[in-house]
């Protein structure tokens, strides 16, 4: 027993790539719940048939490089595994290859219907072409039986064919029997051709993603990653096969630079971009004067427009919670429709009432992004018709965002890793420029532009136009909040408005554009790279040089940011002898979340609005964890639980009045809850999540809450 598995493994070593690879999509399709939505995309929810096609053919393609570069390996004589010439095990340099090939579409048609089990009430509430969509997964069914028939059938075939050209030389009928040499190079012309093919249009696929990554946008994500396993499990077997020939540990070594590298920081291509045409690769050039306003002249501004003559004069603030792409979707639906229904029996074009009462917004991850893409959505030179906010977010959040980062994650940034110096944009620059080139073509060109021009040109009067936005990350080594936003620094040696946090004018450029500052808030764990931020100033802050990661990370809530912020606006207006009324609308997006509004005191009146879940929402208590993971366990879920805090304290400072309660402070809240689709996070989204999406949005009574809305923000008469 002990013998054969020894063979066993010995004869697993030449494939190991291979192996690695499908062990690793195997994990992610079981365990990962985003996975699962690109299978859906991928099968059931897209209806092109051309992606569907080229599923088929990325799925093929990437089960022939398994098959060919496992089948070549075997051919090889290796001294350090004399056992791989044991004819004993001959049945499994036959088999072995064809079974790692035909796995391929078998593993991608498992990974679908795994993710079809996960839906609360069956497939076919997705889609009125129910049996027409189940015949797509028949379709890799039948490609993996195909490509079982075409290795063993080819030679065969092949036999038949010279036969009938007159050749009748001896002939190899089994993988077995074909000719072992000691050097690549004597594989055969054939085979040395293609080697040196894949690795040519390997280098140039790296190139082409370095440059225009968002070309790949609507090819679709699942059939990158299928192209990748492709090249990775081919280029990768013939390092090994060089490698393992002369007895050198190749994987060991380049795994020991690839961390020299990373750990010296000789190759750091995860700069902070502080200027439209700065790289990730490169450092940041000198900043300009800065020509920002301060944040008390936009309020000031915003104050003397829309409170004069009003007592108390309404103010709307908004926190969104991170949460990926369903976050940002949520995000823009919800302000969007509510940009909307305050805007009927109003002029179908000019500003619309909630957008002139919205002063701020805090956002996390996600919910910065739904942030920025409304308020790039109002950010147009014409009048705004707010009936197309909701269309106009919708298409611009359609786009596929994943496929160009995963691309250039395994294309671009994998090579980078292996290289002395930093020579290449990261795959957070694919995703950045994914997001310009969508909200460009829904007409947003500020995704692309610097953060504080949606805020009228340098050096001018503030436009209010638009809210402030105020949106988070979380610095590495001190795990502070590093608060972005389009003003001059608010900290001063006399008034420090931020508790634990860094305020991010003191080290962004003036010039830093919008998409760059979404994604520092966003910086998803290791779906983006920790960015480097480095303040080249004459009198750099201290320390002048930080690491940025996911807002989450601190508090995913934004309601932290959003407390203080209220505090300061607050304050401006007392000197102004203003009074205040605020509005609070709270974006949470985790449908496991309890709503913190049901846990409100009775005595402390105030209008509410929320909606209770049909399922009750809350986390059920796991298994006690071991000593080794309890920490780690314990550092992640203390993110909610300071979400939780501080929506409470959001709750506690917010301000009833028990004799007129239409003039005190107002807290809605607006909840997901597990519905009828799940809805992942990821940085790609399909037309089932937004009807999911809108079919919550429609629980709460929108037309009361629209009437109650315009009763406040009405101007006086």
């Amino acid at each position: 027993m002990l013998g054969w598995t020894a063979l066993v493994l010995d004869h697993l070593k030449p494939v190991r790539v291979s192996l690695l690879v499908l062990a690793a999509v195997a994990i992610v399709t079981v365990t990962v719940d985003q996975a699962a939505e690109l299978f859906l995309i991928a099968l059931w929810t897209d209806p092109s048939r051309a992606r569907y096609l080229g599923l088929l053919a990325s799925s093929a393609l990437a089960g022939l490089a398994m098959w060919y570069a496992a089948r070549n390996a075997y051919r090889l004589r290796y001294p350090r595994w004399p056992a791989l010439q044991d004819e004993r095990a001959a049945f499994l340099r036959d088999w072995l290859p064809r079974l790692l090939g035909a796995s391929v579409p078998l593993l991608v048609c498992i990974g679908y219907v795994i993710a079809l089990t996960r839906l609360p009430h069956g497939p076919c509430v997705l889609t009125e072409q129910c049996m027409q969509r189940s015949w797509r997964a028949l379709g890799l069914l039948v490609e993996s039986a195909a490509m079982i028939a075409f290795f063993i059938m080819r030679r065969r075939v092949a036999y038949l064919l010279k036969r009938r050209r007159g050749r009748t030389r001896p002939h190899v009928w089994h993988p077995r029997e074909a000719r072992r040499v000691w050097r690549v190079s004597d594989l055969g012309r054939w085979t040395v051709a293609t080697y040196i093919v894949a690795v040519t249009l390997n280098v140039i696929a790296a190139v082409v993603i370095a440059f225009v990554p968002e070309l790949l946008d609507g090819i679709g994500p699942l059939a990158i990653l299928l192209i990748a396993e492709a090249f990775l499990c081919y280029t990768g077997g013939l390092l090994c096969m060089i490698g393992d020939r002369r007895g050198v540990p190749l994987l060991s070594i380049l795994l020991l630079v690839s961390a020299s590298f990373h750990w010296l920081h000789l190759n750091d291509n995860h700069h902070v971009r502080q200027y439209p045409a700065m790289s990730t690769h490169e450092r940041p050039g000198p900043q300009p004067p800065d020509t920002r306003p301060t944040f008390d002249a936009y309020v000031d501004a915003w104050l003397t427009d829309r409170c004069t003559g009003r007592r108390p004069c309404p103010v709307i603030l908004v926190s969104a919670e991170g949460g990926g792409i369903r976050s940002a979707a949520w995000t823009s639906e919800v302000l969007s429709r509510l940009t909307a229904i305050t805007q009927q029996g109003q002029p179908s074009r000019g500003e619309p009432l909630f957008a002139r009462y919205l002063l701020a917004a805090s956002g996390v991850s996600g919910g910065s992004m739904g942030l920025a893409v409304y308020t790039a959505s109002l950010a147009q030179p014409q009048p705004v018709e707010a009936a197309t906010l909701e269309p106009r977010a919708r298409n611009m959040l359609s786009h596929d965002f994943l496929a160009p980062m995963l691309a250039n994650a395994f294309f671009v940034d994998l090579t980078q890793r292996w290289l002395p110096g930093a020579w290449m944009n990261d795959r957070s620059r694919a995703l950045t420029r994914a997001w310009e080139s969508a909200a460009r073509l829904e007409g947003m060109p500020a995704f692309a532009q610097p953060f504080s021009a949606l805020y009228g040109p340098a050096g001018t009067p503030a436009l209010t136009s638009v809210p402030a936005l105020f949106l988070n990350s979380t610095t590495v080594t001190q795990g502070k909040r590093f608060i972005q936003h389009p003003f001059k620094p608010l900290a001063t040696p006399q008034r420090q408005p931020w508790t634990a946090g860094f305020d991010g004018s003191s080290w962004l450029d003036p010039r830093v554009p919008l998409s760059e500052v979404v994604l520092n808030s966003a910086r998803f764990t290791y779906v983006s790279p920790a960015g480097t931020l480095e303040a080249n100033l004459a009198n750099p802050p201290v320390p002048s040089r930080l690491q940025l990661v996911d807002g989450g990370y601190f508090e995913n809530s934004g309601t932290t940011t959003l407390l203080e912020l209220m505090q300061l606006v607050r304050d401006k207006a007392s000197q102004r002898g203003i009074p205040l009324r605020f509005i609070v609308i709270h974006i949470s997006n985790d449908p496991l979340m309890s709503d913190f509004i049901e846990q409100h005191d009775a005595s402390h009146p105030m209008p509410f609005y929320s909606v209770a879940c049909a399922q009750a929402p809350g986390r059920v208590s796991g298994p006690v964890s071991g000593e080794a993971i309890a920490p780690v366990e314990a550092l992640l879920d203390t993110r909610s639980a300071r979400g939780e805090y501080a929506r409470v304290q959001l709750l506690h400072a917010l301000s009833p009045d028990p004799a007129q309660p239409e003039n005190g402070d107002m807290l809605w809240h607006f909840r997901l809850c597990p519905g009828d689709y799940p809805i992942p996070m990821g940085w790609t989204i399909s037309t089932p999540v937004f009807s999911e999406l809108g079919r919550q949005l429609n629980r709460y009574p929108l037309d009361a809450m629209g009437a109650a809305l315009k009763t406040q923000l009405a101007p006086p008469r």
